[in-house]
């Protein structure tokens, strides 16, 4: 609720003013009143208004002396002013505006015309207000990345604010898209400068939340995690909460390890199936890096002789020796990301030995990537590593396994938005690669052909077994374009999709 000064030499008009406007309907109380503008200027320390309803004519200072003193004031949150006066004179008017009075009201005040100056007064000072929260939330995000990087420092100001972490789950455009769209679907309703952004790492975004952030929500994380989750998945993306008030109340550690631990044990949490909103409780970090894998050294070079003796049984009973244990223990991120490397770099190292060069074997990485993996698709993507790697091994001349495992992938996956590099992504292999095995398993086809041969193929059953539209029947069949879709369709059939759809229902 906003103050109202009430500045006038008539005690009548002072003390019944309040009476015939109903301020607190508005959001404004009155806080004090004076009889002219000296005894007003002594009590706006005290009062600290900020809407002032000003008479012209009073004695000892009149309202105009007044508006010159108040605006000759070094003071960045100057009350706003509402000019009072029996008279009707433009030229008062405008003299008051020139010293900045905000509206300029004729006695006897009418009921509307108060009620008009008071609406757009409250809209003034609550975006004032949010102008105000949003720069101190900035100058709190600036002290926050220098405890980040210093290291130590104190935390006590910060008691009552929380960190709230946006991850992306899942991917529906470019990276930079992804991002951007969480960032204005979470500003948005971060609204009143209560949370202001304050990093970005992969497919984390990470915000500061004030104190009042949840005051809508009966302080309840929950119910305001799942207004947002509403929101986010309404525009098509998949993403989860996590909320970190413990950070704020230890002070024993320094402010990076804190920070960093209780993020990983929350994304440890969703990585093993946590659902959308992730609160964090901890507050014993020594079980969290205790849980290692037991026989680490052992799994890694049971790897390096299935794949070089091009035993494919060993490697499978190896990895799934390596889920179990991994799943048993409920393995924290920051450990499975050592093992991911550590893979990693074996792998490396046989392609080097066998002098395999056109492999690309990229790192599991769970920290920089455009979306968060959950165990399922970590497990998955594992797999896909390793027998990548084994494939181009064991068919180092011919490429047979590579290529054939991938045009079982295109037939699954032909009607997405795939290409080939995307496909040797998947393999961890590079495009030129990838198209050189293509290329001798459809002997001498290449991706592209083969494709749109998929496509057209799908679209043919389409236009022969159901009513659909054309540009319904390109879409489902992979095309992002009806032109280029009926523009292929004829080039490969020699007619339209449409003459197609005439001559099979004959």
């Amino acid at each position: 609720m906003y103050s109202i000064m009430i500045v006038d030499d008539e005690k009548a008009i002072r003390e019944n003013l309040a009476g015939i406007i109903n301020f607190e309907e508005y959001g404004f109380r009155v806080c004090g009143t004076a009889r002219n503008g000296e005894d007003a200027l002594a009590k706006i320390p005290q009062c600290c208004p900020d809407v002032i309803f000003l008479d012209v004519c009073m004695p000892v200072m009149d309202g105009l002396a007044f508006l010159k003193e108040l605006h000759s004031r070094e003071d960045a949150d100057l009350p706003y002013v509402v000019m009072l006066s029996g008279y009707s004179d433009f030229e008062y008017a405008r003299s008051a505006m020139r010293y900045g009075a905000r509206a300029y009201l004729t006695k006897p005040v009418d009921e509307d015309e108060v009620s008009a100056v008071l609406r757009e007064l409250g809209e003034i000072l609550e975006e004032r207000q949010r102008t105000l929260k949003r720069s101190d939330m900035q100058e709190q995000v600036k002290r926050l990345k220098g405890l980040y990087h210093g290291g130590d420092g104190d935390r006590t100001s910060f008691r009552g604010y929380q960190m709230m972490h946006c991850v992306i789950l899942k991917e529906n455009s470019e990276e930079e898209e992804n991002w951007r769209l969480i960032r204005e679907l979470v500003e948005e309703r971060l609204y009143g400068g209560e949370a202001a952004f304050c990093r970005n790492q992969g497919c984390i975004l990470s915000y500061l939340a004030g104190p009042e952030t949840l005051g809508d929500y009966q302080q309840s994380v929950t119910l305001f995690a799942r207004h947002l989750l509403h929101h986010i998945k309404k525009k098509g993306m998949d993403c989860a909460l996590l909320f970190d008030r413990v950070l704020f109340e230890r002070q024993e550690n320094s402010f990076r390890r804190d920070y960093d631990t209780n993020l990983y044990h929350m994304l440890t949490e969703l990585f093993w199936g946590k659902e959308a909103i992730v609160e964090c409780s901890m507050t014993d970090a020594s079980d969290f890096f205790d849980r290692r894998l037991d026989g680490e050294k052992e799994y890694i070079e049971k790897i390096r002789s299935a794949v070089r003796g091009r035993n494919a049984g060993a490697l499978r009973e190896v990895y799934e020796e390596i889920d179990e244990a991994v799943r048993r223990k409920k393995l924290n991120i920051i450990f499975l990301q050592e093992i991911n490397y550590r893979i990693y770099y074996s792998l490396m190292d046989l392609l080097d030995e066998e002098r395999i060069a056109d492999v690309r074997v990229t790192p599991i990485d769970l920290r920089d990537t455009s979306c968060f993996m959950r165990y399922e698709d970590w497990r998955e993507q594992l797999w896909r590593q390793l027998s990548a790697v084994y494939s181009c091994m064991e068919n180092t001349d011919s490429g047979d396994g590579i290529g054939e495992q991938a045009l079982t992938y295109i037939q699954r996956h032909f009607r997405e938005q795939i290409s080939l590099k995307s496909v040797a992504d998947k393999f961890y292999v590079s495009p030129s690669y990838l198209g050189r095995c293509l290329q001798k398993a459809l002997k001498g086809s290449s991706f592209r052909q083969y494709l749109n041969d998929l496509r057209i193929r799908e679209a043919k059953r389409l236009l022969r077994d159901t009513d659909k539209m054309i540009y319904e029947i390109a879409q489902e069949a992979g095309f992002t374009e009806s032109k280029y879709f009926i523009s292929k369709f004829t080039d490969l059939t020699g007619m339209t999709p449409a003459e197609f759809r005439r001559v099979e229902s004959m």
